[in-house]
């Protein structure tokens, strides 16, 4: 609402109701008493689960003196009581006692909640459940309304999404046993085992070529609009500033901030960020719950964190439609590390598997909790990891590397700013319209001539063949080592790689003037490892 200087309100949704009983200001408030002014009946404040637990005597003398006469309200229930929150301490739990305390004295309590559980899979507080109809380990939240990403999309204030999932090569070392033998490695695809996903993420070799794809995809947006901008949520404080920094050397014309707890600065950071000319907002938790800034169109996701609550509230920064342009021209690019719990919240996100990551996490509850034999540990660490491949998904259709590679390739080439997985539909429907029917012939009276033969390949269009093909071959194997067109070391990837296939071939494409030099450096390019 909005008033002059008399303090009468001249403006505001608030007078279309009936002025006796309309709800007067609402306030933020920490600890400062009163916290609502006896001048103002009807006024309201709004506060958070931390100030609730560092000043609990202000709000319960609060709740206790106007008992039966206000609306609690519980937003984002599912972290009110989280035991698992490494940021809340007990602060989580303790809040959630505090909840319950406040509703006794309420004349109405209402719960707003991201997923039906808590984030540590615990029951909400003073929610109910029932049982599941088919599944006897599972409970359903009895809830009064529902809206789910779906009814975003329909309704038109979220956005559709494309998500670019990074494969990487594992390595992990074993150390030798008592018995004498060596070291053991095992090496595997983070796609298939996610299970050591925090010394992944942590080794340059995995983030770095992450961070440079939410780089690509913001620089991708902006050519839509300038104001488009990105978002990196990282696993801890340390981890957000090497993040920064390596944006600061490797980017230097970016425009970076940079918001962690530990600085006394950050919600200021956080709140220019909204509105000052930026490129990428760093950060672990605090651009999360209620931060809200809808010209964010790119999320990288670089944190551990799989429960997939915290995921849609992560991706929720990206998905909020901006009314600066149309909303059917707006999409949210997610960049994430390919691993099988993200394949789960993918599903989820899609709605192909409404149990999706809580499936998972219920197995994996279930294995632990069954006895095994003492056993003695090995010693193991992950050695390296190394990003790998990229594929693309999108709210209607899957990628695979190979057909990302390509289609980023020539996005590539003629400067486009479109999400692969759109440019892929428009190619097929290309295809399609220029297929043409195969005519029907009319009836001869005369004989047919003879089909006219095609004439064999001259030698220099078998040479130049194989020389194209060793090009495609180069390209494949730097892609497969996690070198993409258009990063910074391409070019001398590429140089070096071309340098090795000409030596073991004895040529180079220059001085392949036969047919068997030619062949000889596809047969080199073929062995690149």
């Amino acid at each position: 609402m909005q008033r002059d200087s008399q303090g009468s309100v001249t403006k505001g949704d608030c007078l279309l109701f009936d002025s006796t009983k309309r709800i007067g200001m609402i306030r933020h408030k920490i600890k400062e008493k009163p916290l609502t002014p006896v001048t103002e009946p009807g006024s309201g404040f709004i506060s958070t689960y931390s100030a609730l637990v560092t000043n609990e005597s202000v709000f319960l003398e609060w709740a206790a003196k106007h008992q039966g006469r206000f609306l609690l309200v519980a937003d984002e229930a599912q972290f009110c009581g989280d035991t698992t929150d490494p940021d809340a301490g007990e602060g989580g739990t303790r809040a959630g006692a505090l909840i319950k305390q406040m509703h006794e004295y309420a004349r109405h309590t209402l719960l707003l909640t991201g997923t039906p559980n808590r984030a540590d899979n615990q029951r909400l507080v003073l929610a109910d459940y029932e049982p599941h109809p088919t599944d006897p380990k599972r409970e359903v939240l009895v809830h009064h309304a529902e809206a789910k990403y779906s009814n975003g999309i329909a309704e038109g204030y979220l956005r559709k999404f494309e998500m670019r999932l990074t494969n990487a090569r594992v390595s992990k070392r074993t150390l030798a046993d008592d018995a004498g033998r060596g070291d053991s490695v095992l090496e595997y695809n983070l796609s298939d085992d996610g299970s050591e996903l925090v010394p992944v993420l942590r080794d340059e070799k995995t983030w770095q070529p992450l961070v440079d794809d939410v780089v690509r995809a913001i620089r991708d947006k902006q050519k839509f609009h300038a104001s488009y901008r990105g978002l990196i949520s990282c696993m801890q404080q340390q981890d957000a500033k090497k993040v920064y920094k390596y944006l600061q050397q490797r980017y230097p014309d970016l425009r970076v901030a940079l918001a962690v707890s530990s600085d006394t600065g950050a919600s200021k950071i956080l709140q220019d960020f909204k509105v000052k000319p930026m490129d990428l907002l760093v950060t672990v938790r605090m651009a999360f719950i209620g931060y809200d800034c809808k010209t964010i169109t790119v999320v990288g996701i670089l944190t551990h964190y799989r429960d997939g609550g915290h995921l849609m509230q992560l991706i929720g920064r990206g998905l909020r439609v901006w009314d600066g342009t149309p909303a059917r021209e707006q999409t949210c690019l997610i960049v994430a590390p390919d691993d099988p719990k993200m394949q789960g919240f993918l599903d989820l996100l899609r709605e192909e598997n409404d149990r999706g990551l809580k499936v998972l996490e219920e197995r994996e509850q279930e294995e632990r909790e069954e006895p095994g034999d003492a056993v003695q540990e090995e010693f193991s660490y992950i050695d390296s990891a190394v990003a790998t491949t990229t594929r693309a998904s999108s709210n209607e259709l899957d990628m695979d590397a190979d057909e990302t590679l390509m289609v980023e390739t020539l996005k590539r080439a003629v400067d486009a700013a479109e999400d692969v997985t759109k440019l892929k539909q428009i190619i097929e429907m290309a295809g399609m319209m220029l297929k043409q029917p195969t005519p029907v012939p009319q009836p001869r009276t005369e004989p047919e001539p003879e089909p006219p033969t095609e004439a064999p390949k001259t030698e220099r269009q078998k040479i130049a063949d194989f020389n194209s093909k060793t090009s495609d071959t180069i390209r494949q194997y730097l892609y497969r080592g996690g070198v993409k067109p258009g990063d910074a070391g391409y070019r001398d990837a590429a140089m070096k790689a071309t340098a090795r296939v000409n030596e073991a071939a004895g040529c180079t494409a220059a001085n392949a003037n036969t047919v068997e030099k030619a062949s000889r450096r596809f047969r080199a390019a073929l062995a690149l490892k």
